[in-house]
């Protein structure tokens, strides 16, 4: 998921509604998506969900307080965030991916990224459960992998969140063409060069 445009390097003001779109992924495998368009702050939320879900199978049920959630993704704790943290599960579970191995040509449709979540209100506590046909996907998440001091740093840059995360799935990095970064990201940069600008100060 790291190295496709699933996870935008988009600003939350900037999200558009997709519908059934075909995103730039890794070769070999096909991505399409249905929904609020996802972006950096929805990933480390949903490698944060998966990673509290580690010695729970897929599939079962996970309880967690929300104030563990928004500790955990580095956020303050008010009414704002609580709200916040909502509409962000909400959009996880609302949006629909299909994903296509071009090899065996076989192809897995409408996928819930969150297969199911519910909030009781007065607890704050949240129950949610990842979908098993995703298990593989959940596997590649390396939250270990991750320096979060330093995503964390790095909030509002987005695009050198996305980098941070395309390059932590590389035992070793290799030349990659920056027409094929711009597209993987998700780049709203109209001109190349205006994207290779943003791309030297984003590493």
């Amino acid at each position: 998921m790291a190295r496709s445009a699933l996870f935008s390097c988009v600003q939350g003001k900037d999200r558009v509604y997709i519908d059934d779109a075909l995103l730039p992924s890794q070769d070999g495998i096909e991505i399409r998506f249905t929904g609020r368009q996802l972006n950096q702050d929805d990933h480390d939320l949903l490698m944060t969900l998966v990673f509290m879900a580690k010695n729970t199978p897929v599939g079962k049920w996970i309880t967690v307080p929300a104030y563990a959630i928004l500790t955990a993704l580095g956020r303050q704790t008010g009414g704002l965030q609580y709200r916040e943290l909502r509409a962000d599960i909400s959009r996880l579970a609302a949006g629909m991916v299909s994903i296509r191995n071009t090899k065996a040509k076989i192809e897995f449709i409408g996928h819930h990224l969150i297969c199911k979540a519910a909030q009781h209100e007065i607890s704050r506590h949240w129950v949610y459960r990842l979908d098993p046909d995703l298990r593989a996907f959940y596997g590649e998440m390396s939250h270990t992998m991750i320096d979060w001091e330093k995503r964390r740093a790095l909030q509002g840059k987005d695009l050198a969140r996305w980098l941070q995360l395309y390059l932590a799935t590389h035992a070793k990095p290799f030349p990659v063409k920056t027409e094929t970064l711009k597209e993987l990201s998700g780049s709203r940069a109209k001109l190349l060069k205006n994207f290779r600008a943003q791309l030297r100060r984003a590493l």
